[in-house]
């Protein structure tokens, strides 16, 4: 033994194993596969609540941007001075902003199957609406973003008022609507 550390080292592979109380360090693979089973059902509980928390963030994220496009809308009308539309044409995924009323005018912007989330839809009483120059709204309109796929999902609303004001997304539907 050496003792010039002050500490003595066991010399044989049995005086180790006498040293760690009689049992070798490290798990076996029983142990391991019982922690993969238990890590694996766990996984499986939590997968539906995973995806509704996904479907959430989808609807609250496509309501954002649509709020932000109905702003957008209303300041381009107001910096340009022209009427801008805004036009979620029927029975497509694309949403246009454009120069000039029916959005007949060049595009400023423009929202594809791409750009709104996966799975949303957003329905509204109306399908164009023209920002004039003052800021104003040709129409008042309500707005609903959802998964429709998931009915436990909460919907999202936005409310445009005919003096231009876009609500901010909300789960409460809006008076009016």
């Amino acid at each position: 033994m050496d003792f010039s550390s002050g500490v003595t080292r066991p010399n044989s592979r049995r005086s180790w194993q006498r040293a760690l109380g009689g049992k070798s360090g490290g798990f076996t693979l029983i142990e391991l596969i019982v922690v993969v089973v238990i890590v694996g059902i766990f996984a499986a509980i939590a997968m539906p609540s995973f995806s509704s928390m996904l479907h959430r963030s989808s609807v609250r994220a496509a309501a954002d941007e649509f709020y932000d496009l109905l702003q957008y809308a209303r300041a381009e009308a107001v910096t340009r001075g022209t009427i801008v539309n805004i036009n979620a044409a029927v029975n497509t995924t694309q949403i246009v902003v454009a120069l000039g009323a029916g959005g007949g005018g060049t595009v400023l912007r423009q929202v594809g199957s791409n750009g709104l989330q996966t799975g949303v839809t957003i329905n509204a009483n109306v399908n164009s609406v023209d920002f004039s120059p003052t800021g104003t709204a040709s129409v008042g309109a309500c707005f609903q973003v959802l998964y429709p796929t998931d009915t436990s999902i909460a919907s999202q609303y936005l409310s445009l008022l005919s003096s231009g004001r876009v609500t901010a997304p909300a789960t409460t539907k809006p008076s009016g609507c």
